[in-house]
């Protein structure tokens, strides 16, 4: 194969979702298990959580139902060793892996403020929300309720999540922040919704003490006060930002969940909207999950500030990695003696 080499220099590859294959039922002898059934009418057309209805709910558990399913009964195979590794095992996601991931998040966030104290880097704490017309529903003054809103634009809570980072993407090419390096701008971002179903953002995002009153300046200069808000008296970076993200990720907390904490997991499962994102600060996760046994995220991360390593990738995918050198040490290598089988079709 030919290889070409690509140095990281401090620039993430895009993090690519683990996107699990929803099997067809004919791929199992278990087609209980897989029937998908869908409801013609809406029973609770008037009741909903976080905008989805009971359907909208039952219809993303039959989806995950299945990627579980196909984790479950399929393998990689060791053709040298002749062992088996489950799918299962392998897969870091909110929803099927959601302990590993919320402690990978967990680390991240961590190495980040870590990154921001060395740099000597202050938390300013930002929440954006969205026009009135982005909201399908609306509270009703008189009774507290939620009414349909006459001005909504139709737009989807996928596509509204897109604005809220357009939105974002104005302050950080604001002169307050533009001027700062990457390393005097780190921030990481959640996403999650209203009750009624439409997404806001909570930042955290750390500068130089000097910087501060300008990018607070500028905040209030690019968006609407009364609906968007800005702190800067944070005590505990950390312990803020994680409130937000084991909200957003019910699974990992317990098992008996609310109705409420269920629904709030199926609306990101529904929309594909993703939970977090980060500043390009720490070295790309694609990279971490390879060489995680040999450096931590902050080790890894000063390494290829440094350019230490020198990483090969195909020529016609440079998002997959062959190999990896560290010095004259080679210290990863991409296997080819592993492929993906079906528990239940070797029997």
């Amino acid at each position: 194969m030919d290889y070409t080499e690509q140095f990281i220099n401090n620039e993430e590859f895009e993090d690519k979702k683990i996107k699990v294959c929803v099997v067809s039922e004919q791929t199992f002898f278990s087609s209980s298990s897989l029937t998908t059934y869908k409801k013609v009418v809406d029973i609770n057309k008037n009741h909903k959580i976080y905008g989805l209805t009971q359907n909208d709910y039952e219809d993303v558990l039959e989806k995950i139902k299945k990627q579980n399913c196909f984790l479950e009964y399929n393998y990689i195979y060791d053709k040298i060793s002749s062992s088996h590794i489950p799918l299962k095992d392998l897969v870091i996601s909110a929803n099927h892996n959601p302990n590993r991931y919320h402690a990978l998040i967990q680390n991240r966030i961590n190495t980040l403020t870590n990154e921001a104290k060395e740099n000597n880097l202050f938390p300013i704490f930002m929440t954006l929300t969205l026009p009135s017309e982005f909201h399908k529903m609306k509270i009703d003054k008189k009774t507290k309720t939620l009414i349909q809103n006459p001005k909504y634009n139709h737009v989807t809570p996928k596509e509204a999540v897109k604005h809220l980072t357009k939105m974002f993407s104005r302050l950080r090419h604001d002169r307050s922040l533009k001027e700062l390096s990457k390393d005097e701008r780190i921030y990481f971002r959640v996403n999650e919704p209203h009750k009624n179903g439409t997404p806001h953002t909570h930042i955290l995002l750390f500068v130089p003490k000097s910087s501060i009153d300008r990018v607070v300046t500028a905040f209030k200069r690019l968006f609407d006060n009364k609906t968007n808000d800005i702190q800067t008296d944070i005590k505990n970076a950390t312990s803020y930002i994680m409130k937000y993200i084991n909200k957003t990720l019910p699974l990992s907390k317990k098992e008996n969940l609310s109705t409420k904490e269920k629904y709030l997991n199926a609306w990101y499962c529904k929309h594909r909207i993703v939970r977090f994102n980060c500043s390009k600060t720490l070295a790309p996760l694609s990279l971490y999950r390879l060489l995680h046994e040999k450096f931590n995220l902050k080790e890894l991360t000063s390494l290829v500030k440094k350019k230490s390593l020198a990483i090969y990738v195909l020529q016609t995918n440079r998002n997959k990695i062959m190999e990896i050198f560290f010095g004259d040490e080679l210290i990863y290598q991409r296997s080819e003696n592993y492929t993906l089988k079906n528990g239940l079709l070797d029997f």
